[in-house]
């Protein structure tokens, strides 16, 4: 008979030690798994749904999302992660060499003012003027500065500012971003992205963006930004100095202030000519108070080179709303060597 009994419940050293270490690992092994799922789960675009009645076109489904190139079913937009890339035909190299199949697309996608255009379609047939008051290539567009530059760029580098929110913040979105377009058929865009309620969030967040191949539109993961960080959208030929026609480019957003970035992996889908040093692009706004109350966004340190490395020195036209837009909110652009001032 065992006289001493609290000896007799005392483990040997090893197995304590192994016990133990089962029960930590069991206890953090859940939140692990939450950390995980959540990190894995792709956030949620802004729906049609969610728009202000007035301010959505009446014949856009309900189902569709916000974005910076129009309205799209869910179904035709893809996210890239970080160390993919895009390819021409819509699937996605992942980074231990395997592809995803392009996204099944069979449904139009619409512009702001609800036009449809088919999911065959890339982009519109054929660009339009790029100077004066003209109704932009992708219709959310309020206004940019842009210009033909006649041959093909190697890089377009700008840098702005998160604006304050907006003081009426509802559930409309808003975008800035620079970005590159084919010339003289327009297949494709490039642009690194700051937008407000983008993701149905309530807040500003960098993403970058390819649109539209095989009628998708293609982002990164989001993330999230403050207002007064210093935002960098630098989108440039991977294939190096002196290659007219590089098929590798990147798209990179950077928010210098906290250090994090998203980098989209693409290939542009033809010669990259149309340049925009800065765009406001805008959905479900009803009133001027729903935009950001500095009421004007500078983009500084825009630069643009050719495919040799040289800087160029672009001749920025203001691509202006036109009086149908609605609301009027004191449109404006304004330029200067390397600079992009866009009023609101």
């Amino acid at each position: 008979m065992n006289k001493n009994p609290s000896r007799s419940r005392v483990l040997p050293y090893p197995l304590w030690r192994l016990l133990s270490a089962c029960l930590l690992l069991t206890a953090f092994a859940p939140a692990a798994h939450a950390d995980e799922a959540a990190a894995a789960a792709p956030r949620q675009l802004t729906t049609v749904a969610s728009l202000d009645r007035a301010a959505r076109p009446a014949n856009v489904p309900l189902d569709y999302v916000v974005t910076p190139n129009g309205y799209f079913s869910p179904a035709c937009v893809q996210v890239i992660h970080q160390n993919e890339t895009l390819r021409t035909d819509g699937s996605i190299l992942q980074k231990n060499g395997a592809v995803r199949s392009a996204a099944k697309c069979d449904r139009p996608h619409f512009d702001r003012a609800g036009h449809s255009i088919a999911a065959t379609a890339n982009g519109p047939v054929q660009a339009q003027s790029a100077s004066g008051t003209v109704e932009p290539t992708y219709t959310g567009w309020i206004e940019s500065a842009n210009y033909n530059n006649g041959s093909n760029v190697g890089r377009l580098r700008a840098t702005w500012k998160v604006p304050s929110v907006p003081g009426d913040a509802q559930n409309q979105t808003v975008f800035f971003f620079p970005g590159l377009e084919q010339l003289p058929t327009v297949q494709s865009i490039l642009q690194p992205v700051l937008g407000w309620n983008g993701f149905g969030d309530h807040t500003w967040t960098i993403a970058s963006w390819n649109c539209c191949t095989a009628g998708t539109t293609t982002h990164t993961d989001p993330v999230n930004v403050a207002p007064g960080d210093e935002i960098v959208g630098d989108t440039y030929s991977l294939c190096g100095v002196g290659v007219y026609n590089c098929g590798s480019w990147a798209i990179v957003t950077q928010d210098t202030t906290s250090g994090r970035s998203v980098t989209l992996n693409t290939s542009p889908q033809g010669n990259l000519q149309w340049v925009f040093g800065g765009v406001l692009e805008v959905y479900g706004i009803s009133n001027c108070n729903q935009l950001p109350p500095q009421a004007m966004t500078q983009f500084y340190g825009v630069t643009v080179w050719d495919t040799n490395g040289n800087v160029l020195s672009p001749p920025w036209q203001a691509g202006r709303a036109g009086s149908s837009i609605s609301p009027q909110c004191n449109y404006n652009v304004a330029t200067s060597p390397g600079n992009v001032y866009l009023y609101y």
